[in-house]
């Protein structure tokens, strides 16, 4: 039995005089040689990032139908649990990271200015968060708030003052390590915050893109001993796109602003790309193996690195965490758990063309203002509403933001050039009442109205018309200065109150797909 082994384990060997054999071995080590047993056997260092994003206010849970239709999922305290779960896998390798846009859109969130959502994030120790767009929804007196509140170092290397200078309080990129490996996170904030907050909000602020800024930070991070640069991004998946495959140097990107659930991470380059969706309903887990001499990752989760947060009565939670949330949530239950009204149908939104929630919601404006027409941005419309009762917490989440009707008299010219401007998508399509538009995307921008009708009429160019909107769009959000333009401005209700009045006189209500939004070419 041994002869064999012998024979069998040194087979490729025996053939060589010692001498001979000596010689060879030298001749390798000489060429350097090396075997591949020998070249993996360099030790490589798990690195996992733990990353949600566009939160919006969103520490309860509850059933969403495109995540999963049975059950619960989302809630902090369940989220907390996960993310204990996942750094326990992984003590002295795990970063914690925020994409931006945390605080507002919930009324458990809105009412306390974001508080809630703080005391979250300070417990669970996040290790850096991006500046969202809606960090500055409350203005800027909040957002110092907010900011000194937090424990989590806030990130924004793209934003500055009339002066160049960053904001008070805000790094554009920190260093930190794990298991002796050095990390750079660079935040970078959306250059579209000067239209998709309130304009008024981030006077005098520059937001530079990208590209422009990032090389030259990502050379100073190398410069300082960075050995993986992550790039914490408030910009959205095709902007993250752009990102990887215009600067180099960029080993992860870790995406918010879209809310797109990135299963599967995105590589452009050498670059990881991922994002987890929205509200907490997904946890990213990203693992990597990284060199320690080089940095570079050798290996990284490639499939289904989102993890959904499911919240049933089976599933674990933070019961501190859970305290937190009941702390607030306690005292404002009962007021929001009112019912206000019903619906015979599901209410849905849709951005690209005429929805049926659009509608409800740009009726009630119009009857309000006692106005020829509304106009809705689809991105004030944060939610559906499934058919059954109505409650007031459903009516914050769905108008999270705190606007306010705006009527102005304005020509159809100037109207005819909001509604191109509308047909270019950029931010989605204005939601109406009392027009028809038809709109072909197949045409160059500008001429893409082909038809509108008020009141059952073509339009008519020098014809004054009253026209109700809300105060984000008349402040030129989204880039619709057409707004700017109109005449006998004059301010009215909250949005919400508008839409609670209306539901409460119309329910149960049916608002059905009528035709008035036309959209060839899609």
């Amino acid at each position: 039995m041994n002869s064999k082994k012998s024979a069998r384990g040194t087979g490729g060997i025996r053939s060589f005089p010692g001498t001979a054999l000596l010689l060879f071995l030298l001749l390798c080590l000489t060429a350097g040689f090396q075997p591949p047993a020998m070249a993996d056997a360099r030790p490589r260092v798990a690195i996992t990032i733990l990353h949600v994003n566009d939160t919006h206010g969103h520490i309860l849970p509850g059933i969403v139908k495109t995540v999963d239709p049975e059950w619960p999922v989302g809630g902090a305290a369940w989220l907390a649990q996960m993310i204990e779960d996942e750094r326990a896998k992984n003590p002295k390798g795990t970063l914690l990271l925020s994409g931006g846009d945390m605080f507002q859109g919930t009324p458990v969130s809105n009412v306390f200015r974001g508080a809630p959502v703080t005391e979250i994030m300070n417990a669970l120790a996040f290790d850096a968060m991006a500046i969202g767009n809606h960090e500055f929804d409350w203005g800027m007196d909040t957002l110092w708030r907010l900011r000194t509140a937090a424990r989590t170092p806030w990130l924004a290397a793209n934003i500055v003052d009339g002066q160049g200078k960053a904001l008070p309080g805000v790094k554009p990129w920190i260093i930190t390590e794990r298991k002796g490996i050095r990390i750079a996170v660079i935040g970078i904030t959306t250059p579209e915050t000067v239209w998709t907050t309130n304009p008024r909000n981030v006077a005098g602020l520059a937001f530079r893109e990208p590209w422009d800024v990032l090389p030259a930070i990502i050379r100073e991070v190398r410069s300082q001993g960075a050995q993986l640069v992550v790039v914490l991004s408030h910009c959205g998946l095709d902007a993250d796109r752009k990102m990887a495959g215009e600067v180099a140097g960029i080993d992860v990107i870790v995406g918010g602003h879209s809310h797109t659930a990135v299963v599967d991470p995105v590589v452009v380059g050498k670059t990881v790309i991922v994002q987890a969706g929205c509200y907490g309903q997904y946890l990213g887990v990203l693992e990597l193996s990284v060199d320690p001499e080089s940095g570079r990752i050798e290996h990284f989760t490639d499939r289904k690195e989102l993890k959904v947060v499911y919240s049933g009565p089976k599933d674990s939670f933070d019961p501190a965490i859970a305290g937190i949330v009941a702390s607030y949530d306690d005292r404002i239950r009962d007021r929001f758990a009112a019912v206000i009204g019903s619906t015979e149908v599901d209410l849905k939104r849709y951005s690209r063309g005429e929805s049926n929630l659009g509608n409800l919601i740009a009726d009630a404006m119009r009857d309000t203002a006692k106005a020829d027409i509304a106009l809705m941005n689809s991105g004030g419309i944060r939610t559906d509403i499934p058919r059954g009762a109505v409650t007031l917490e459903q009516l914050y989440t769905l108008l999270p933001f705190d606007n306010v009707l705006v009527s102005m008299d304005l020509t159809g010219r100037q109207l005819l050039q909001i509604l191109e401007e509308s047909a270019r998508g950029l931010h989605g399509i204005l939601q109406i009442s009392g027009l028809r538009v038809t709109a072909d995307l197949t045409r160059p921008t500008g001429q893409r109205i082909v038809g509108v009708e008020i009141g059952g009429r073509p339009l008519a160019a020098e014809k004054m018309y009253r026209v109700v909107t809300n105060d984000f769009l008349a402040a030129g959000g989204d880039e619709f200065t057409g707004f700017r333009e109109g005449n006998n401005v004059a301010y009215g209700d909250d949005i919400r109150d508008v839409a609670a009045a209306y539901l409460k006189k119309h329910s149960p209500v049916r608002p059905r797909i009528e035709g008035r939004i036309e959209v060839r070419g899609i």
